[in-house]
């Protein structure tokens, strides 16, 4: 009698094993987001996945993206000409919440960070011309939201919303998305 409880408890923490494992998920993505006044920047997003057994688990996101844009106008027989160089960083964190094998969705916050740098370049109609180098900076908050699917045990498909506001001398709102594929072990 003995002998069965003991095979019974080595066979019950075997099979259990699988289904406690612990789970990890990365993906590699696209990401893009629309700075307001300005054009779409673009670049990469990561994401982290640590699954437990609860069908709560939590995730970390990285965006990288980056984007230039151009302006000139004509301003009463005067030139103006602008060159704009925006990048954007961001690092959330959050709950990830399973619904079933396959799908998943989460919610994050964190931290953005923007940098801008720009030139100006002023001609007027005498030919006169002055120019006009600008650099700005803003952190702050950025939230995200998303869903993950898992077609296969191992692989993984994220698509996502991420926003925030950043202060550059006026608020601009910048909003986007990121998609993703990756390996779930």
């Amino acid at each position: 009698m003995k002998k069965l409880s003991v095979i019974s408890a080595i066979i019950l923490s075997v099979a259990s094993g699988s289904v406690l494992a612990d789970n990890h998920s990365f993906s590699v993505g696209y990401a893009q987001s629309k700075i307001q006044d300005f054009k779409n920047i673009r670049g990469v997003n990561l994401q982290y996945r640590y699954e437990w057994d609860s069908p709560i688990s939590i995730m970390g996101s990285f965006s990288w993206m980056k984007g230039d844009g151009n302006q000139q106008y004509h301003s009463y027989g005067d030139s103006i000409k602008n060159q704009v160089d925006a990048k954007y960083y961001s690092l959330l964190t959050g709950p990830v919440y399973r619904i079933n094998d396959y799908v998943s969705l989460y919610a994050a916050g964190g931290v953005a960070h923007v940098k801008a740098d720009g030139k100006t370049l002023w001609t007027n109609v005498d030919g006169y011309f002055a120019r006009e180098n600008i650099s700005e900076k803003s952190t702050s908050f950025a939230y995200s939201a998303g869903v993950m699917i898992n077609p296969t045990n191992n692989i993984t498909i994220n698509a996502g919303y991420e926003g925030t506001r950043a202060k550059l001398g006026d608020n601009y709102s910048i909003n986007g998305f990121n998609i993703g594929v990756g390996y779930r072990f």
